[in-house]
């Protein structure tokens, strides 16, 4: 029998979540449904702002599962029915609906305040049973043979210890466990920056269209975000590849934010009577993976296990559905009485599963031949559309057709930059007949011997 199989003593809490924003506090409500006492220590004291507004259609089947999709839904939300991507020009663009996604239960989403938004979710676990302590950070946790001493202290500095049996690292990118145990393995092709801010009297599209985000995609791969968040403001961001950044950034981030709407002309005309009300931010908009997302006793989830690009506004998704796999196996875990690493090897497979099937699009998206054939091609596809269209609004578990139906994409994709590589050779040639190329080789060596 392992240590982790070992029937523990007394604790004062079967789980502890570090953390109470969207993934840890989906993680403590799914625990505290099944039965299981909760502690949840969040460092912030909940209103607090966050960046995240745009949420995926897929979150609703989330939001059901935990019994918060109610509260949610009356919380009076922006309603979101999809997204729109606009080409550098202004002379083309894509809109991606979500009632034609297949295999999407709920179309409609919401944009939602994440102060507001993560404050419901943390709320609700505390109506589902945990014990939701805000104002208290985490100092230190003990793993031993029978379960894991967790020292926190509250606003003052008093510090306290409970005896838990598992540990949920959602602590976002501070990652305390995911960090202790392994670290962060940033993705070499995602390095962006973000900044952004608040602003009132930006115009919006008529009717159902009204709330769905705006995507305005620059020539240097970088893109601005406009995010209907209440009847007057609007979340407005620049997404900026960092060596872009390195040689345009301004002084501050307001310059910076001003600069890049400036420097972005199919967003011009929108922009024209705005009137930023907040202070800008910035954000490290780098993605990565964890190299260990669980051991003995612990889980990470949430942004302290991943973090993917925020160009298809997956991040509270993944965080949400991690937190409900995590509980699953930590439940199974304990009722087994085994919460050893090889208990979660299935939840980290299955996140990083996910995390790779929604960075493809990712990694997609910032390629010129994916962007040409997305802003060109899809709806003369049959099916493909639909089938991509899905997985923006959030299916992370396609069926056998709309896996083929997207492969079909990708590989017009592969063959468009086949293409472009082939045209970009020819132009490097120098213009004349097949004899000036010949002629321009260097001579074979002559065999002769004098």
């Amino acid at each position: 029998m392992t240590a982790a199989k070992r029937a523990a003593p007394a604790r004062d809490f079967d789980v502890a979540v570090i953390g109470g924003g969207p993934g840890g506090s989906s993680a403590a409500t799914a625990l505290a449904r099944r039965g299981r006492r909760v502690l949840v220590l969040e460092r912030e004291r909940f209103p607090r702002f966050h960046i995240g507004e745009s949420q995926l259609s897929w979150i609703n089947e989330v939001l059901q599962a935990l019994g918060a999709h109610e509260a949610v839904a009356g919380a009076g939300f922006i309603e979101k029915w999809g997204a729109t991507f606009r080409a550098p020009d202004a002379a083309a663009d894509q809109y991606a609906d979500f009632e034609a996604a297949v295999e999407t239960p709920t179309p409609r989403t919401f944009q939602v305040l994440r102060e507001r938004f993560d404050e419901i979710l943390l709320r609700h676990a505390g109506r589902c049973g945990a014990t939701v302590l805000e104002a208290h950070r985490f100092v230190e946790a003990v793993f031993d043979a029978d379960g894991v001493t967790l020292r926190y202290a509250d606003a003052g500095g008093a510090e306290q210890s409970v005896r838990v049996g598992v540990v949920v690292d959602a602590s976002g990118r501070a990652g305390v466990l995911a960090k202790r145990f392994g670290r962060h393995e940033v993705d070499p092709v995602l390095r962006n920056i973000a900044v952004h801010a608040q602003y009132e009297g930006i115009p919006r599209e008529r009717g159902r269209r009204a709330g769905d985000i705006r995507v305005f995609t620059r020539p240097d791969m970088g893109w601005l975000w406009l995010i209907p968040l209440s009847d007057t403001v609007t979340s407005v961001g620049a997404v900026i590849p960092q060596a872009v950044h390195r040689r345009e950034a301004r002084a501050t981030a307001e310059e910076s934010l001003a600069h890049y709407l400036t420097d972005t002309p199919a967003a011009a005309p929108l922009l024209t009577g705005a009137r930023r009300v907040s202070a800008a931010r910035f954000d490290a908009d780098y993605s990565y993976l964890a190299t260990r997302m669980a051991g003995d006793r612990w889980v990470a989830v949430g942004d302290a296990a991943a973090f993917l690009d925020p160009i298809f506004s997956t991040g509270v998704l993944l965080a949400m559905q991690g937190g409900l796999d995590a509980a699953e196996a930590i439940d199974e875990g304990l009722r087994g009485g085994d919460v050893g690493a090889g208990a979660f090897v299935g939840y980290e497979r299955l996140v990083r599963r996910r995390y790779h099937h929604f960075r493809r699009f990712v990694v997609g998206f910032y390629d010129p031949a994916f962007r040409e054939l997305w802003f060109v091609r899809p709806r003369r596809l049959v099916g493909v559309y639909r089938a991509v269209v899905s997985v923006l609004a959030g299916n992370w578990r396609p069926s056998a057709v709309t896996r083929v139906r997207i492969r079909v994409f990708f590989a017009l994709v592969a063959l468009r930059r086949f293409l472009h590589v082939r045209a970009r050779r020819r132009s490097r040639r120098v213009p004349g007949d097949s004899t000036t190329t010949e002629t321009s080789r260097p001579a074979a060596p002559s065999r002769a011997r004098s």
